[in-house]
C-alpha cells in the first residue's frame, strides 16, 4: 500500500518511520506499549520488537499481536535473542534491520500519544534541516501514577544544532521515548565519535546528532516514560555508574567539540563536570527517600570530587546531617531540604539565542 499526502495539487509519498522496540521482562506493560502504535494516526510505519532473553512472557505476548499489526497495515516483525547481550546492542541490531529515513526507540515500558508520529513528520518535511525532533513527556510509575514535570524549553522551537549540542554538555534533555531522529544524516565522520554506554548510550546519541543538523522541541508531553527502580536508569543510579559515565560523556563531548572547533561546546567542559556534584545532591536525596543511606553517603562523598567548594554549601551540610536520621525525622528534614534549595528543575528554560520559535 502507497502511503500519500496531498500538498496543494502536489501528491508525496509519505516517508516510513521505524520503530524500535527492545524488549526484556517488561511483559506487563508491553500490551499498553503496542496498542498506544496502534493508535497512531499517521499511516506509514514499520514495528521491529526484539526480546533480549526475557523470562517473563515479553515474547510471547508480542507474536499474539501479530493479528492486530496486519490489519493496521503496519508491518511488525518479532524476534528474540538467545542470551541476554544487553540494552545497547539488542538497540543496534534492531537498527541493523530498520529501513526508515525515520528512526524511533520506543521502550517496552513506555508509551506514545495517538499524534506523535505525525507530529514528528510534520516538522521534518517542513524543516528539511532538521536531525531531532523531541516532544514532551510525561512520567508514568509502576502503578501507573501520572507525574508531569515542566518542560525543558518554554516554547515550541527550532534550535541550531551546534548550539544545542552546547546545551547537551549540561543536560541529556530527552530519553529515547521523547526523540526521533533522521538517520540519513548522521555521517561516518560523527557517529564514529559513539562508544558503548550502559545508560549515557540516549545522552550521546541526541548530542551526536545535533552535529548534524537542527533540533525541534514540542512543548506538549506526546509521550510516556515510565519510571520504577526496575529500569536501567534506576539501577544506574543504585551502583554510581550512571554518575560516573556522565562524567566520561562530558569529556568526549568535550574533544567532539575540539574536533569540529565548537567553542560554545569547549568553554562548557569546566561548568559541565562541576554540575555533577550537584546532581550528586539529587541522587543522595533520592537515596535517603528510599532508606538507602549507605548508597547516599557515597554520593556525598563523591559530590566534592566534581565540586571542591560544595563542601562549603548549606545543602550539602544539610543533606550530610540526615545520615544519622530515619523515618519520621529524616522524611521531616528531606521536606524541608527540598521546600528550602532547588533539587530538581521547576521551570522551563529560554531556547538558546536565535532560535526560532513554532
Amino acid at each position: 500500500m502507497l502511503n500519500v499526502k496531498k500538498t496543494g495539487n502536489i501528491v508525496q509519498e509519505l516517508p516510513l518511520v521505524s520503530i524500535k522496540i527492545p524488549s526484556y521482562n517488561y511483559g506487563r506493560y508491553l500490551g499498553n506499549c503496542l496498542d498506544s502504535i496502534l493508535n497512531q494516526t499517521y499511516p506509514n510505519i514499520e514495528v521491529l520488537f526484539r526480546d533480549n532473553d526475557s523470562n517473563d512472557d515479553s515474547y510471547e505476548i508480542a507474536l499474539s499481536y501479530r493479528k492486530k499489526f496486519a490489519e493496521k497495515g503496519y508491518y511488525y516483525e518479532v524476534s528474540k535473542n538467545k542470551r541476554n547481550i544487553g540494552s545497547d546492542n539488542n538497540t543496534g541490531r534492531l537498527s541493523i534491520f530498520a529501513d526508515g529515513k525515520y528512526q524511533y526507540v520506543l521502550g517496552c515500558d513506555d508509551a506514545i500519544s495517538p499524534n506523535f508520529i505525525e507530529t514528528c513528520i510534520n516538522l521534518f518535511l517542513k524543516y528539511p534541516k532538521l536531525s531531532t525532533v523531541i516532544t514532551h513527556r510525561e512520567e508514568i510509575d509502576e502503578n501507573d501514577n501520572k507525574r508531569l514535570t515542566p518542560p525543558f524549553y518554554n516554547k515550541n522551537c527550532i534550535i541550531e544544532g551546534k548550539k544545542q549540542a552546547a546545551v547537551y554538555m549540561m543536560a541529556g534533555i530527552a530519553v529515547p521515548v521523547q526523540r526521533m531522529f533522521d538517520v540519513k544524516k548522521l555521517t561516518s565522520s560523527v557517529g564514529s565519535y559513539y562508544r558503548n554506554y550502559f545508560v549515557a548510550g540516549d545522552w550521546a546519541w541526541n548530542f551526536l546528532y545535533s552535529f548534524v543538523g537542527d533540533v525541534a522541541y514540542i512543548k506538549k508531553p506526546l509521550c510516556q516514560y515510565r519510571t520504577h527502580f526496575g529500569n536501567e536508569t534506576n539501577e544506574s543510579e543504585l551502583n554510581l555508574l550512571g554518575i560516573f559515565e556522565h562524567f566520561t560523556l562530558i569529556h568526549e563531548f568535550y574533544n567532539v567539540g575540539k574536533a569540529f572547533n565548537v567553542q560554545e561546546v569547549i568553554e562548557r567542559k569546566d561548568i559541565a563536570v562541576e554540575k555533577l556534584g550537584s546532581m550528586c545532591m539529587r541522587y543522595a536525596t533520592k537515596m535517603f527517600y528510599n532508606n538507602l543511606h549507605d548508597i547516599a553517603n557515597k554520593y556525598l562523598l563523591l559530590a566534592p570530587i566534581y565540586k571542591p567548594d560544595i563542601v562549603s554549601e548549606e545543602i550539602y551540610r544539610e543533606l550530610n546531617d540526615c545520615l544519622i536520621l530515619k523515618n519520621d525525622k529524616l522524611i521531616e528534614r528531606l521536606g524541608m531540604i527540598e521546600k528550602t534549595y532547588t533539587v530538581n528543575r521547576t521551570a522551563s528554560y529560554d531556547p538558546p539565542e536565535g532560535s526560532l520559535e513554532i
